[in-house]
């Protein structure tokens, strides 16, 4: 049976798999995206 993950492993093995793909510094931070339907056509 496995174990059952707590919360905290939860939030660190998420972490570890955001900060994997996410990557931002001071010079260049993270971009982030919004796409409303008004500019999608």
């Amino acid at each position: 049976m496995a174990n059952k993950m707590t919360r905290k492993d939860a939030t660190r093995k998420r972490h570890r798999r955001v900060r994997g793909k996410l990557s931002g510094t001071t010079e260049r931070p993270r971009l982030a995206v919004y796409r409303s339907l008004k500019h999608i056509s």
